[in-house]
């Protein structure tokens, strides 16, 4: 089987896009499974965090799956959901969508450049939900907000909410990479408290309207960004900090920086969420094949040089990388 396929980015989180759409693929669920394992090897095969399967919806525009380089599937990736909005809006010719997603729908729509010849997407989001047993994770609370995890550290304090994907938010001083990778594989291995596992991100305020963010990613690792876990970050940054609320904040990152603005009605919350959405090569591979390593690239040279112009510009700033 023939499979093209596009390598595009959301800060640095990277992905394999494959178009169920205009491709008759006819793929069972163990095939995107063994696809993602396979193809997002980064040794022996094309590398990525993980694959978006563009595929029709009965209600939107289109419909994204998203499967991790474990082979699992999350209910949702911002970063990967720009990709998956400029794929469809390019295809259909349109400038705003609405694209489906494993648990909920979001408008999707071109917006103007973070920076020169970046394309630029933002998402509504209105699904970042406080309550412990939306992740799920099993309190003694209805919320857990501002409080210690001691099995994860005896100083480190953690809020816990859902992007219809499971988070828990922390801030630090300083990031230390192996008290990262140490508290997210913890946390992913302590089902008596997250059953389905758990994104855990750290973040260090530079300013007021500027924060950096890490992300140890369920089912992935430590990535350039994660695009729920910025988002679930800057809600529980303005929850603590309610003057903040309807500005845009700049959330670096390993891959970049995105913008968000946080809105608050009651306990009902509105996220604009704004970012680049770029491609780096199109090219295709047979599967099944002995060999993922050797194939033909397209490149986008141009988006690729304006996102490193850009990424340099973001290094510049926060001086951590």
């Amino acid at each position: 089987m023939k499979i093209d396929f596009i390598k595009c980015h959301g800060s640095g989180n990277d992905f394999i896009l494959i178009d169920e759409i205009q491709n008759n693929f006819n793929f069972s669920e163990e095939d995107r499974k063994n696809l993602s394992i396979t193809l997002c090897n980064r040794e022996k095969a094309i590398g990525a965090d993980g694959i978006l399967f563009v595929l029709n919806s009965k209600d939107c525009d289109g419909k994204m799956r998203i499967f991790n380089s474990d082979g699992s599937e999350a209910e949702m990736c911002g970063n990967g959901l720009r990709c998956v909005g400029r794929y469809i809006m390019d295809f259909l010719k349109k400038d705003h969508i609405c694209v489906e997603t494993l648990k909920a729908k979001y408008n999707v729509k071109k917006v103007p450049s973070l920076f020169p010849g970046i394309y630029t997407v933002e998402i509504e989001i209105n699904t970042v939900n406080f309550k412990a047993s939306s992740l799920p994770m099993i309190a003694d609370t209805l919320e857990f907000i501002n409080k210690p995890i001691y099995k994860f550290s005896k100083n480190l304090k953690f809020t816990a909410l859902s992007i219809t994907n499971p988070h828990i938010v922390t801030f630090v001083d300083n990031f230390n990479l192996e008290n990262i990778i140490s508290i997210g594989q913890l946390a992913n291995n302590s089902k008596e408290l997250f059953p389905k596992g758990v994104n855990v991100n750290f973040v260090k305020v530079l300013d007021d309207l500027n924060i950096y963010v890490k992300t140890f990613e369920r089912g992935v690792g430590i990535t350039k960004s994660c695009g729920t876990g910025m988002t679930a970050s800057t809600s529980t940054y303005c929850l603590n900090n309610p003057n903040l609320y309807n500005k845009l904040i700049n959330i670096y990152n390993d891959g970049g920086m995105i913008k968000i603005s946080v809105s608050k009605d009651n306990k009902k919350y509105s996220i604009r969420f704004i970012g680049n959405a770029s491609h780096v090569y199109k090219s295709s591979i047979n599967y099944p094949s002995d060999n993922y390593k050797d194939f033909n690239k397209s490149y986008f040279k141009d988006e690729i040089d304006s996102y490193n112009n850009f990424l340099d510009n973001c290094k510049n700033f926060t001086k951590i990388n």
